[in-house]
């Protein structure tokens, strides 16, 4: 169908819980060239809450904000179709400025919490914004993978080889759906043009906003003002930006076992990284309770590495050494629902070929740990090997279209991520001449949780 607005954009959005303060993580950039915004932008001009009678977008009432279903195809071209669902809340301020897309990551805020919490994740600004924000397909609420993913999956590659197996059975190439960000940018493309919305402005975090990177690349009329907060750049090969993410976590991970042996209030302040190696062992030997496995470990440490609660992580490491295992898996998120989990899952091995995963395997048993291994290491592309050929559309070959360079951008990034290389990212943005800001910040994401840079965000929205 040809649209008389022209061509839409894409977009996405990571997030976790988001607590607005003014000390969480500092406040102050770090380096990178940060671009004055203008003060003479003129806003989009305020756009249609939906269009009425279009079959692939309806909205009901729930709660604090509309609930919304946006029917979408497969895949492109197809007759098939499957759910993605949208949470829409209203401007409280005189007529909406335009329409603000919000993106979720994997982890923390879902799209509805994003909904409901816009003034707190970017501000004010969404007092004046008709708020849609959208949970990308392969989400728990959106078309979700047809084989459950759970934590155990994903504690060592001899758990995750079966899950692999069963998991590509039941994701057959008949039902199985690509979930990555090229699918995503296509079903927002669909969103604005079944609400008929001439441009929006859109804000992601992590995965979200590699989504929302790739529909300002590939659609760059959709998107009037976009910031980003930790993207991975989708024009770069998935192997080298796993690569360099690899590096990012493993200095994470060194500095937060640094923090411990520096800060008298550790509780492994004495023999921090044996006293590690020995709740590690007592898990090995069969000693754990509380569910607790290696992969409790690490994705604890990886959980720290993005809340920057170190103190959290030490305490309940204190807590297993004297078999307390409890307060480790709350801070590992294995009690948590396990949508965010197969998201990931689903979204990765979309974006790769099983060439890159095999590459990934590879660089991940090379490479060399400082202290500890964090994460999901090799469990992930393991899996993505032996996944449905039908899902995947693999990344690496995104290119910028006429119009998306120089334009209305705001990158930003903590200036010591361990989720995401703060090194790729301003690479990305110098690459694609968007505004980079690195914030001095010991978390991962920074939009919603550093204040200044929330305000900073909000004032962009509306071109202060």
């Amino acid at each position: 169908m040809v649209r008389a607005r022209g061509t839409a954009g894409k977009l996405s959005v990571l997030l976790v819980p988001l607590v607005l303060s003014s000390c969480a993580g500092g406040s102050g950039p770090a380096e990178g060239s940060a671009v004055p915004v203008p003060t003479t932008v003129t806003a989009p001009p305020a756009t249609p809450s939906g269009s009425a009678d279009d079959p692939r977008l309806s909205w009901q009432p729930c709660g604090q904000v509309e609930c919304g279903t946006l029917t979408v195809p497969v895949r492109e071209g197809d007759d098939s179709t499957l759910r993605v669902a949208a949470y829409r809340r209203s401007s409280t301020v005189g007529p909406p400025a335009g329409t603000l897309v919000l993106l979720p990551d994997w982890e923390g805020l879902t799209a509805r919490d994003l909904a409901e919490k816009a003034p707190i994740v970017v501000g004010p600004a969404a007092h004046q914004f008709t708020v849609i924000a959208v949970s990308p397909r392969g989400f728990y609420d959106s078309g979700p993978l047809p084989c459950g993913a759970t934590f155990a999956h994903f504690a060592t590659p001899s758990e995750a080889e079966p899950f692999a197996a069963a998991c590509s059975s039941a994701a057959t190439d008949g039902n199985v759906a690509p979930m990555g960000v090229l699918a995503a940018v296509r079903d927002l493309e669909t969103l604005v043009d079944a609400a008929d919305l001439a441009q929006v402005s859109v804000v992601g975090w992590g995965r979200g906003a590699t989504i929302a990177a790739a529909w300002k690349l590939l659609h760059p009329a959709s998107i009037f003002a976009a910031v980003l907060d930790s993207p991975v750049d989708p024009g770069v090969s998935p192997t080298a930006m796993a690569l360099a993410n690899l590096r990012a976590e493993d200095a994470a991970v060194a500095a937060v076992m640094k923090w411990c042996t520096s800060h008298i209030s550790c509780p492994l302040v004495e023999n921090a990284a044996k006293r590690v190696q020995f709740v590690i062992d007592d898990i090995e030997e069969g000693k754990a309770n509380a569910g607790a496995t290696v992969a409790t470990v690490r994705h604890a440490f990886l959980r720290t590495v993005m809340s920057g609660d170190f103190g959290a992580f030490f305490h309940a490491l204190e807590d297993a050494e004297n078999m307390d295992f409890a307060p480790l898996v709350a801070v590992s998120g294995q009690g948590d629902k396990e949508s965010s989990l197969a998201a990931r899952v689903a979204g990765l091995c979309s974006d790769m070929s099983a060439a890159d995963a095999a590459t990934m395997i590879a660089d991940d048993a090379a490479f060399e740990d400082t202290v500890f291994r964090a994460g999901f290491g090799a469990t992930v592309p393991l899996v993505c090997a032996q996944m449905s050929e039908s899902m995947r559309e693999p990344l690496g070959a995104v290119r910028a279209a006429t119009g998306a360079r120089s334009s209305r951008m705001k990158v930003y990034v903590s200036a010591t991520d361990g989720i995401v290389s703060p090194n790729a990212v301003k690479a990305f943005a110098k690459r694609a001449d968007w505004r980079f800001r690195a914030v001095k910040s010991s978390r991962h994401l920074v939009v919603g949780f550093d204040r200044a840079t929330t305000i900073a965000v909000s004032n962009f929205l509306l071109g202060k």
